[in-house]
């Protein structure tokens, strides 16, 4: 099976709503060592549970994945995506939108 990389920029949709799209019957996806995952290897400010909320995320958005990154997909981690996944999209805001509050210059 060949492997690809490839660099997406879409306008209003996120990547995985646009593989979900694309590729409904996709079972093999990593997204180690990009920005979207949030590997605590790569990232100091990111731990386990940031990591095991992204991978529920994940299988709520592609359903037939049997492997994500370095992971198979078990029972019980389908069935947590299927109930809580949509919920857990971690989203991290830009330094630019944060602002101090009064006094805190």
């Amino acid at each position: 099976m060949p492997f690809y990389f490839v660099a997406l920029i879409l306008k209003g949709k996120s990547l995985l709503d646009h593989l979900a799209e694309v590729t409904p019957s996709l079972e093999y996806l990593s997204l180690l060592g990009n920005e979207a995952c949030p590997n605590e290897l790569v990232s100091l400010d990111k731990d386990e549970d940031d990591y095991q909320r992204y991978r529920y995320f994940v299988l709520h958005k592609l359903t037939n994945l049997k492997f994500l990154d370095t992971r198979k997909v078990n029972k019980k981690e389908r069935e947590e995506a299927n109930a809580r996944g949509a919920f857990m999209k971690v989203v991290k805001p830009k330094f630019d939108m944060v602002r101090p509050l009064k006094g805190e210059q």
